[in-house]
């Protein structure tokens, strides 16, 4: 198992640095402002001015992760499904406008998909392993994954998270690119883990990515199996579709409600999930991603200290 030492979020509900957020959400409104702190409480003025919303969030969030942990990352894995979508059009814009002159190289280099990982490893002064995972939905389980793996390698403190942000233009290409009548938000997770106890009582069971999955509660049931779980025996349910039937006796949260339209929403599904283990004596968490692509992201979590 692969515990959960520390775990923070960012996005349109007052999240960051709280406890309990299942009891926090606030449903998406028309117009999604994402909650933020005071960012120059972790970053530096100068390079603020610099950085985008997406870098500001991973930064933070990184940043408050590991004081959570206090001690360094032996790996660094992110998840993002469309990267860094701000500083994407402003180098596009400025390629536009700008006519016979040398274009500066800031806002290309900022708008790669691996920004993100590589600012947080830049400005944490890590020089460990580092890598980011672009999967559209399943971006953060891929990440999750890589993360996991490192953990079976020796690593004993793994960064995991996952970023996307929104942009106005994504509302002109919804109608031709995505199919999902829910608002576009901006949002990101981290967390750290490791296969090590410690004082975490909310362990990862297991991730499992599948492409073409026709049959989500065929699909859901083999993976429950492999465990020796049922559907019935999974205490909270955390996913952004209406196609798999859930027991009447357990809690369900649809993220895309509280969310929108987000390709990171898995790793805040975890965080939601995490909380309510934690908060209860409840055993089995699942996060259920299903996209309009047939890909399917499912995570099982378990609450260990219900058999300490």
């Amino acid at each position: 198992m692969y515990y959960i030492h520390a775990i923070q979020s960012m996005n349109n509900s007052d999240v960051f640095k709280q406890e309990d957020i299942h009891q926090k959400l606030v449903e998406v409104s028309e117009n999604p402002t994402l909650v933020t702190p005071d960012f120059k409480t972790y970053i530096a003025p100068t390079a603020l001015r610099r950085l985008s919303p997406i870098l500001r969030m991973g930064i933070t969030l990184a940043k408050e992760v590991q004081a959570a942990v206090d001690q360094p990352f032996d790996a660094i894995s992110v998840g993002t499904g469309l990267g860094c979508l701000t500083d994407t059009e402003k180098f596009l814009n400025v390629i536009y406008t700008v006519e016979g002159d040398v274009l500066s190289p800031t806002a290309f280099i900022q708008s790669t998909h691996n920004t993100i990982a590589g600012q947080i490893s830049l400005d944490l002064g890590n020089h460990s392993y580092n890598m980011t995972h672009t999967q559209n939905n399943l971006s953060f389980e891929m990440a999750l994954i890589d993360g996991m793996l490192c953990c079976e390698e020796g690593s004993k403190n793994v960064l995991v998270g996952a970023a996307d942000e929104s942009i106005e233009f994504l509302n002109k290409l919804k109608p031709s690119v995505f199919d999902s009548e829910t608002l576009f938000t901006t949002s990101a997770t981290f967390l750290a883990i490791s296969a090590d106890k410690m004082e975490s009582s909310i362990a990862i069971l297991a991730c499992k990515t599948i492409a073409n999955a026709a049959e989500i509660s065929v699909e859901t049931n083999a993976f429950l199996a492999a465990f020796g779980l049922s559907l019935e025996q999974i205490n909270c349910f955390v996913l952004n579709t209406n196609e798999l039937e859930t027991p009447a006796n357990s809690e369900v949260f649809h993220i895309d409600d509280q969310l929108g339209f987000n390709q990171s929403s898995s790793a805040f599904a975890v965080h939601v999930a995490h909380d309510f283990l934690k908060s209860s004596t409840k055993e089995f968490a699942l996060i259920v991603n299903r996209s309009s692509n047939n890909y399917l992201g499912l995570i099982l979590l378990k609450n260990d200290k219900t058999h300490n």
